[in-house]
């Protein structure tokens, strides 16, 4: 495999920058960090050219916060130059790393996103009805668990580039040499490439025909019980010598009782929003049911089962909304009808 070298002109330049910044401030145009550093682009995307072409960028601390949706996560972002540079690195590195992903890998890439994969899940369920097993695998404490030697050495497969492979270590790097920090970009790719050398065993060794995964939730479909057994033995197996562990979510189930993948429940036939995100949904209307929350709502219970009781749920603490709620819904039903 030929690897990419000579990368730094290709993310070190103002154009690229310049792309990333729009990136960066893509849906937060009014926040004052945003308009504050815009007041002067020019200069400031300049001077922090000039510390990336003479090696004395370096990113700053992360700001950390937690967030509780359902269970408690550290989030540590980055401050806003960070991210442009993180943008401007994306923009170059992707179009190495990705075409090696395996079309059912899902997350954070182009057009693959929660949607996406809960379809191709179910597009793939039509060939068992409701007959068959399913294997989940979950990856235990995933972004905090990842070894950096272990992602960096798979980064050198494709990228060659010492100053490129330098500045992503610099973006994760700390004193215990694991973990990945949620609120990084480069983050997300590094997730997906960490798990990428498990998506092609599952492929071409286990010859697993139908298979989805989501960051590190995996669903692996077979009409045998002891081909997933089998498969599960070895995934495990394969998942120690990256240094991860696999949880207790781990298990192998009938198809019949619906899979739970990106926040739905999910047969051949029908697809639900899980119970506890619908006791979310339904906690958060009465608490505000602002018209950014109900469209956000309802815009993930679309293609649900669940869109009725989702309207009515909205209807009973906000009647004020039926206006909005009859114009969406003919804009994506009766529009398609006719």
């Amino acid at each position: 495999m030929k690897r990419a070298g000579r990368l730094k002109k290709q993310w070190c330049n103002y154009e690229v920058l310049l792309e990333a910044w729009y990136q960066v401030k893509e849906d937060k145009s009014y926040f004052y960090s945003i308009l504050h550093y815009e007041q002067n682009l020019a200069v400031n995307l300049s001077l922090l050219l000039e510390r990336l072409e003479n090696d004395s960028y370096e990113p700053q601390g992360l700001r950390r916060f937690f967030v509780h949706d359902p269970k408690t996560r550290l989030i540590e972002a980055p401050c806003l130059e960070d991210r442009i540079v993180q943008h401007s690195l994306l923009i170059v590195i992707r179009r190495l790393v990705e075409p090696h992903f395996i079309d059912q890998t899902f997350a954070c890439i182009k057009d693959r996103g929660t949607h996406a994969s809960s379809d191709l899940l179910k597009s793939k369920l039509v060939n068992y009805k409701n007959q068959g097993y399913y294997l989940k695998v979950d990856v235990e404490k995933f972004f905090y668990s990842i070894n950096h030697e272990v992602l960096e050495q798979q980064y050198m497969k494709y990228i060659k580039c010492t100053y490129t492979l330098e500045l992503i270590k610099k973006f994760h790097k700390n004193q215990q040499g694991i973990g990945l920090p949620l609120g990084n970009v480069t983050s997300q790719l590094g997730a997906n490439l960490a798990l990428n050398t498990i998506d092609h065993f599952i492929k071409r060794d286990l010859k697993i025909r139908h298979y989805v995964r989501y960051m590190d939730d995996m669903i692996l479909l077979s009409s045998s019980k002891d081909q997933l057994r089998d498969a599960k033995r070895r995934i495990i197996v394969e998942i120690d010598k990256l240094q991860l562990n696999v949880n207790a979510k781990t298990k192998i189930s009938k198809i019949n009782r619906g899979i739970d993948f990106v926040g739905y429940r999910t047969w051949y036939n029908r697809r639900l929003i899980r119970k506890r995100s619908l006791y979310k949904i339904k906690r958060k209307l009465k608490q505000d049911a602002n018209l950014n929350r109900v469209a956000s709502f309802m815009a993930h219970a679309m293609h649900t089962n669940s869109l009725v009781y989702v309207i009515k749920q909205i209807l009973q603490v906000a009647p004020e909304h039926r206006p909005f709620i009859e114009n969406w819904y003919r804009k994506h039903f009766k529009s398609k009808k006719s």
